[in-house]
């Protein structure tokens, strides 16, 4: 009876609606549902509905999730998957181990891909892997010693960008190092030659936030007083400025700091023993440089150096400052909230989780003609 049952329900329910359905299933599950069908697995395995699943957890409350350094209570190489609900509490929904023989520091992210180092240097240069803690996909590439010439700025102190393309599925790092940048392509599996700068590329924040289809750093001027709003561009490998309009980033002495928020570029920022931080957040688009302040945090008690906003609950917005203090700040009464325990979850190292379908080592063009979710 159970089984008739079942088959009236697949022959009458309608295919796009089972896609609807499928479209807000964790990335966990989705992967089990591929062996129902061979139409659940070429309609899962389509990179229209991988694009699709990816804008649909970014735009859910998936977005309270995030990976923490979990090594309080477990040995070391693993993550702990913390989700930030309502009422101030954090639950913990699993433990993930980290790849095999890789820092557990995270260089940058995107998509829900992050990249690691080696802790060791090989022979053939310094190794690196791009992990998607969904599907427990990976892949691995190495930095040979020959695109990196300057002895004095090797390894862990280069600055890292990762951007992905969702038509073909490519990831492409970047790796800046003092004066020239490298740029290695998933898809080829190639490195490009290393190109130079006209001077030192120092940068305000080190990990490029990848947003609106480019990475974003904060470009230090010559004086270190004044900062660049640049982008690398995966089209064409470039770097490239944007427009500061609205002179955000003209005011001098401050410190700036960057993040994907909510799917928005936001810069926040704080001159040395203030109590204030200043968020301000981009208009979506590469060519829109228009930008709003989003809020501004009074009664900063501790260093605003560790103040880092992480996502919005409600009408509050979630704030980590210094080491594993997580709290809510409450704009109209400008007060602080404090969660109850975060010590065992949030140490320095925390990265957003986003659900995501997507492998870094899987390639495609897209064979069926249909529109992505806006």
């Amino acid at each position: 009876m159970a089984e008739n049952h079942s088959e009236q329900v697949s022959t009458y329910l309608p295919l796009h609606v089972i896609e609807i359905i499928l479209l807000n299933l964790p990335a966990k599950s989705l992967l089990r549902f591929k062996a129902v069908s061979k139409s659940w697995n070429t309609m899962i395995s389509d990179p229209v509905f991988v694009r699709n699943h990816l804008h649909q957890s970014k735009a859910s409350n998936s977005q309270n999730l995030f990976l923490c350094d979990f090594t309080f209570n477990y040995n070391s190489g693993k993550f702990c998957l913390v989700k930030i609900d309502e009422d101030r509490t954090l639950r913990s929904l699993d433990v993930l181990k980290s790849p095999r023989g890789f820092n557990m520091r995270v260089l940058c992210y995107c998509d829900g891909v992050l990249l690691f180092t080696s802790d060791d240097e090989t022979p053939s240069g310094v190794e690196f892997v791009l992990w998607n803690p969904s599907t427990r996909t990976q892949t691995i590439f190495r930095l040979p010693f020959e695109l990196n010439t300057d002895d004095k700025c090797y390894g862990l102190c280069n600055w890292y960008g990762l951007c992905h393309d969702p038509i073909i599925g490519d990831f492409k790092v970047v790796v800046i190092c003092s004066n020239h940048y490298a740029v290695y392509s998933c898809k080829n599996k190639a490195w490009t030659m290393k190109k130079e700068f006209g001077d030192t590329f120092g940068v305000a924040y080190h990990p490029g936030v990848f947003v609106d289809g480019v990475v974003y750093w904060l470009k230090m001027e010559k004086d270190e007083r004044r900062y660049k709003l640049t982008y690398f561009d995966p089209k064409d490998d470039e770097f490239k400025m944007a427009n500061d309009e609205h002179g955000i980033f003209k005011v001098q002495r401050p410190t700036y700091n960057m993040i994907d928020f909510g799917g928005r570029l936001c810069v926040y920022s704080y001159k040395q023993g203030d109590k204030v931080v200043h968020i301000w957040i981009k208009e979506k688009g590469v060519d829109n440089n228009s930008w709003k302040e989003l809020i501004t945090v009074e009664n900063v008690e501790r260093f605003a150096s560790y103040f880092v906003p992480m996502c919005f609950v409600e009408n509050k917005i979630v704030v980590r400052l210094r080491g594993t203090t997580v709290v809510l700040y409450n704009s109209s009464e400008k007060t602080f909230e404090e969660f109850e325990d975060t010590t065992h979850y949030f140490d320095f190292l925390s990265v957003p989780y986003v659900e995501s379908l997507i492998s870094p080592n899987t390639f495609f063009r897209p064979k069926r003609k249909r529109n992505c979710l806006q």
